[in-house]
């Protein structure tokens, strides 16, 4: 099993409703990060087609789960060895959701997790929330949960994956300026919290009328980051160290002097 995983995260300007440019940019960005031996890219939300969309557009660059535009990516992934972790709008019938893909280094889907906590009348316009929090899946021998964006501001969805046995939770976000603090305090805390490693990939630049905050950051179990970038576009890479999470495991015991059964309140 795998004692290391390099990851790299992805923090870019939207090309809003622009498929082919924003596949362009994870085509040079995939390259980019394969020279630098990365096993895992992780992109921000809806990254493949922009976030802040009317609805007619948001529906125009609709996607099915399995099509053209996985067939793509899933080549990306089988060319350079690597897992990819895309954002985009699926269609599924007459719904609309704001998706993740986890496309492994074969070209096979791994897992598609959809946005289960919607953020404000945009999200909630344009979207049909997630009802599930999927356990982690195996990438290179680490175990990896999703989540997106407003979901990682509730502490119960990073600790369920933690309690799934979760190593690694990769955060694929649209973070507006006002709202830096989530990048530079809260994720960092869900990290130490749960004893375990964040990707977490945001915007930078303008997208319309909204400015992003960058930000991105690669934050370990002690809360401490691996890499972190201003407001510019970057790639930000690191390599993971599960010994990281068993040293602080062992130091400060957090999952094992939980008590359960005085916090059932919070699952009303």
């Amino acid at each position: 099993m795998a004692n290391t995983l390099t990851i790299a995260v992805l923090q870019h300007e939207s090309s809003p409703g622009d498929l082919n440019a924003n596949l362009q940019r994870l085509t040079t960005t995939a390259a980019d990060a394969a020279s630098q031996n990365v096993q895992l890219l992780v992109t921000p939300e809806t990254s493949l087609c922009g976030y802040n969309l009317s609805l007619e557009a948001n529906r125009k660059v609709a996607q099915p789960a399995q099509g053209d535009l996985t067939d793509a990516v899933s080549t990306l992934c089988q060319q350079h060895n690597m897992a990819i972790a895309y954002g985009f709008v699926e269609q599924d019938g007459d719904s609309y959701y704001n998706t993740v893909q986890l496309i492994d280094k074969t070209g096979k889907i791994l897992q598609r997790y959809r946005k289960s906590h919607l953020w404000g009348a945009m999200d909630n316009a344009l979207f049909t929330a997630g009802d599930a929090i999927l356990p982690p899946v195996t990438i290179d021998g680490w175990q990896v949960g999703m989540l997106i964006c407003y979901d990682v501001e509730f502490p119960e969805n990073a600790r369920t994956h933690a309690l799934a046995g979760a190593e690694l939770i990769i955060v694929p976000t649209a973070l507006a300026g006002d709202w830096y603090t989530v990048a530079e305090r809260v994720v960092p805390v869900r990290a130490y919290e749960n004893q375990l490693f964040i990707a977490y990939a945001n915007f930078c630049g303008e997208e319309n009328d909204c400015h992003y905050a960058g930000r991105s950051c690669i934050s370990g179990p002690d809360s401490e980051d691996l890499a972190r970038a201003k407001t510019d576009a970057t790639l930000l890479v690191a390599t993971l160290n599960k010994n990281s999470i068993d040293s602080i495991r062992k130091e400060i015991p957090y999952h094992q002097d939980r008590l359960p059964s005085l916090y059932k309140a919070i699952t009303s």
